[in-house]
């Protein structure tokens, strides 16, 4: 039993030993046709995902759509890659429908698979608990939305969570973090996915609400060293190289050129659109819009503007000039040169999650009617939050993780 073998390791204790691209030279990254390549021995990772660790955030955690329940975390990278080694990962499997439920395609059905508005303020929606089946602690120990100082240092107590508990409840036991959880399982290999969470709070449109690279790099330091003290072999996923790759970021320009579809649900693109580079993350610049739009036909009243002007740098505009998404970009850089030097340092595998992100052609010409109307309306590789990978997406990072484990440590993983 795992419980025996705990240390007791707390969190003052954790303290004494003490999450989006990579330079296009990395061994770890290569064609599709090299992922598919086996080592030769084909050794299924020679055992250590019998005790395989998973920290991270909701890359990790298999988040799709906005939602997450059991089937998507069976698809999650880290479930995959457990899968190449023979191992069926152990996973704080969320019942049906989800917590938050996933959204349901087309997205012009304005649903959750809950039933619940996509147009639902976030705050409200239902969080469906574990499966009878699962029993903390687990393997996969990654959270959406966590920061790379959460997985230091949250725990469910201090989460912030409702009375009836959230993500942190569902996937940790009470007084413990991810790093805890990792120490107290022992294992044999880690995967740390941090960092993402801590840019991409610029979404909202407020570059400053991104972690300082400085503090972000103290905490991930810290990771690094548990992780170190605590097993020999780690894999480090390093950032997107350019934020701009993320389907759900699109310019004011896209959306003033299909300007007329706009009108169809009585949106009205405003003039400031026309030749605007400024970037809007639709998720939550056109959502909002929507919903006003079909209040608005509901009361036979005419279009509701969209506007893609930037307000001020405080201002939750969810919209980037292009000065603003140079800064979230020089950010995830620097990241990405500490994360890929912090592998090589410590002898860990590195791969990145542009293994995904930045691939050719993953991004599709914009267009409303698809987005509102088609099944996969940011193609196959991408849910329908235009962030989260699909199964096919995790796929691709599952495939590009074993190959950094294989360099690095000639594990054989298929």
């Amino acid at each position: 039993m795992l419980m025996s073998r705990r240390r007791g390791i707390s969190l003052t204790g954790l303290a004494l030993l003490a999450v989006v691209g990579g330079c296009s030279t990395d061994s770890s990254v290569t064609g599709l046709a090299s992922l598919a390549s086996p080592s030769f021995n084909q050794s299924e990772g020679r055992g250590v995902f019998q005790r395989y660790v998973a920290i991270g955030t909701s890359v990790s955690m298999g988040w799709q759509s906005d939602g997450v329940l059991d089937s998507t975390q069976r698809t999650s990278w880290p479930a995959q890659l457990a899968a190449r080694g023979g191992r069926a990962l152990e996973q704080p499997y969320i019942a049906s429908p989800g917590c938050r439920s996933p959204l349901r395609a087309p997205l012009a059905l304005g649903l959750r698979l809950s039933g619940e508005s996509t147009f639902a303020p976030l705050a409200t929606l239902s969080c469906s608990p574990l499966r009878a089946d699962v029993n903390l602690p687990v393997a996969n120990v990654a959270i959406s939305g966590a920061l790379t100082s959460d997985a230091l240092l949250t725990t469910p107590e201090t989460s912030g969570e409702p009375a009836s508990g959230g993500l942190y409840h569902r996937v940790l036991e009470p007084l413990h973090t991810q790093v805890s959880t990792m120490v107290e399982r022992n294992p044999k290999l880690v995967s740390v996915e941090l960092g993402g969470a801590d840019v991409l709070g610029a979404i909202s449109g407020t570059v400053a609400a991104m972690v300082p690279v400085g503090l972000w790099q103290q905490a991930y330091d810290r990771v690094l060293d548990t992780v170190q003290a605590t097993t020999k072999m780690a894999m480090l996923a390093g950032l997107v190289a350019d934020a701009r790759n993320f389907p759900a970021f699109r310019t004011g320009n896209e959306l003033w050129v299909d300007r007329f579809a706009f009108l169809g649900v009585n949106i009205a693109v405003s003039s400031d659109c026309n030749g605007s580079p400024n970037w809007l993350f639709l998720p939550f610049k056109l959502t909002p819009v929507l919903a006003a739009a079909q209040q608005a036909a509901a009361l036979h009243l005419g279009p509701v503007s969209l506007s893609c002007a930037a307000g001020g740098p405080f201002d939750q505009d969810a919209t980037l000039t292009p000065t603003e998404m140079g800064l979230v970009n020089a950010q995830i850089q620097a990241m990405n040169v500490h994360i890929q030097a912090e592998a090589q340092k410590r002898g860990f595998a590195y791969f990145t999650l542009g293994a995904l992100y930045d691939l050719p052609g993953l991004k599709a010409p914009f267009s409303l009617v698809a987005l509102l109307q088609s099944p996969t309306p940011f193609g196959t590789l991408i849910s329908l939050d235009g962030v989260h990978p699909t199964a096919a997406g995790s796929k691709i990072l599952a495939d590009a993780a074993a190959h950094a484990l294989n360099v690095t440590y000639d594990l054989g993983i298929p």
